[in-house]
């Protein structure tokens, strides 16, 4: 048995010494930018600099697709303006005859004076007759355009179109001009667009180099800010580092604040308290295993070592002697399981407790546990949401305990009383009232000194009260009564008997009847 303690032991202190293995997917170390290019902080920033490169992309689109075409129709639309003035220019008389017409077109079209950019030309049957220019320096449109030209004419009515003189851009427009019988005389009307090409090009140039200013801005603001956001999942990831099963104190700086991140750390930290006290629980458990069942074994060894087997009265004594221990070792045992699974969840099976009912039943399951004056001293009218074994169970180690430190002549008493939530004044405090259970015995009483000790695991009062037991009774009591939300306490002077009370909340639905 002792061999098995210490294995117990050695397996535990191994599981716990085992380095965590890797999750499932995790990508191992990166140094330097490749770490950098993985961190959740730079994948943040890059994706919303993404979100705004593509944002600014469309609305570049949509914004210059637009002025493409506003330019494009204010063009024409001046360009038609300056044409129908040129017509309108032309007297009435000269529309007559054909000659006279063109020759009056002509006029009207140097009386208007085109400007540096822009020409103006006569076409009848198909051919340009005359040309008017705005730049004395070269000819807009020389004789090889003037086919082009002239098949912008349209016999239906006004017709625009895109020329190239001098391998630059140039808008036209083409106007029909009432005029005699046969050939139709054109007005066409056209500038170069370079210049409008130029300054939207121009236009674009800034918009991209405002977008790259943008987007380099963003990504140091948005790295400073993401920075800031996620400092407390670079702190959670050193904690974790920092984590070893030896080693469950670490916790993560948490800062005020609501937000996700925030939440997470603190859940963080209270999963640690949770794992730091469970491997708490389990060493202690160990411990205490190891230590209280040492004494029993020492002796078993010790008597079987010493049993003389060619005499029976010797292997009889012995025999009795052992299952004396083995049965100690047992209850023992049990003890410590109870106190082991005292905080799972299963722990209690609540259900719908009456007082006055369970303190009877009770009463009539440990009254004989020994010659006691035995009695009531009062019955709360109550109903608790509760355990009625686990209670019992507390009850009962309660008056044993009782028992062994009374004499026949004393007293054991059970009781229970709803304690209200009020303040000193009288004036009700917020919460459930609380049910008072108690044992109470007129016996040798605890010291003052000793009161706070028993309620630990194997502790003792000093040599007066007796050793006798594992020393969980009263360990066992305080974890029912902790698993109900309540507490354990005891009220005694030495020589004058002791009173261990069980306080636990009364639920809304246990109210008084």
């Amino acid at each position: 048995m002792t061999a098995t303690i210490s294995r117990l032991r050695e397996s535990a202190r191994a599981a716990r010494a085992t380095p965590p293995v890797p999750l499932a997917g995790g990508d191992p170390e990166r140094p330097g930018w490749s770490a950098r290019a993985h961190s959740v902080r730079f994948r943040v920033v890059a994706a919303m600099l993404l979100m705004m490169f593509m944002g600014l992309v469309v609305a570049g689109i949509i914004t210059f697709v637009v002025q493409f075409q506003d330019s494009d129709a204010r063009v024409d639309q001046a360009l038609l303006d300056k044409a129908r003035a040129v017509v309108k220019l032309v007297p009435s008389d000269q529309r007559a005859d054909r000659e006279a017409l063109e020759h009056g077109l002509h006029e009207a079209a140097e009386d208007i004076e085109p400007r540096s950019n822009e020409l103006m030309a006569g076409i009848t049957g198909g051919k340009v007759e005359w040309t008017v220019d705005g730049s004395p320096d070269q000819n807009l449109l020389d004789k090889d355009m003037y086919p082009a030209a002239a098949a912008l004419t349209n016999a239906s009515g006004t017709a625009f179109g895109d020329l190239t003189a001098n391998g630059q851009p140039f808008r036209a427009v083409v106007v029909p001009v009432k005029g005699p019988p046969g050939p139709v005389t054109y007005l066409l009307v056209g500038r170069e667009t370079e210049d409008i090409r130029e300054h939207l090009v121009t236009s674009i140039q800034t918009y991209s180099l405002v977008a790259v200013s943008t987007l380099v801005a963003a990504a140091l603001l948005g790295s400073m800010v993401a920075g800031r956001l996620l400092n407390p999942l670079r702190r959670l990831r050193e904690a974790t580092e920092g984590v070893t099963p030896e080693d469950l104190t670490q916790r993560v700086e948490v800062r005020n604040g609501a937000d996700d991140v925030t939440l997470l750390t603190k859940t963080f930290n209270t999963m640690l308290e949770r794992l730091d006290e469970g491997a708490q629980e389990q060493q202690k458990f160990l411990d205490d295993a190891g230590h209280e069942l040492r004494t029993p074994l020492t002796i078993l060894r010790g008597h079987l070592e010493l049993v003389s087997v060619d005499d029976p009265a010797d292997v009889t004594a012995t025999r009795d002697m052992l299952l004396e221990e083995v049965e100690r070792m047992q209850r023992l045992v049990e003890d410590l399981l109870v106190l082991a699974n005292a905080g799972h969840p299963d722990f209690l099976r609540k259900e719908s407790v009456r007082i006055p009912e369970f303190l009877s039943q009770v009463m009539d399951k440990v009254h004989v546990l020994a010659e006691r004056r035995w009695q009531l001293d009062e019955t709360a009218d109550a109903v608790l949401e509760a355990d009625p074994q686990r209670l019992t169970q507390a009850l009962a180690q309660l008056a044993a305990n009782a028992v062994k430190y009374t004499g026949p002549s004393s007293t054991i008493a059970l009781g229970s009383r709803v304690e209200s939530s009020t303040a000193p004044d009288g004036s009700p405090l917020p919460g459930p009232d609380t049910l008072l259970l108690w044992v109470r015995d007129t016996g040798t009483g605890i010291a003052t000194e000793d009161q706070y000790r028993i309620f630990q695991r194997f502790g003792r009062a000093h040599p007066g009260r007796g050793q006798e037991g594992s020393g969980l009774g009263l360990a066992i009591v305080t974890a029912i009564a902790e698993a109900h939300g309540g507490t354990a306490s005891v009220e005694s002077e030495y020589g004058d008997g002791s009173r261990f009370m069980i306080r636990v909340p009364l639920q809304p639905a246990g109210a008084r009847l």
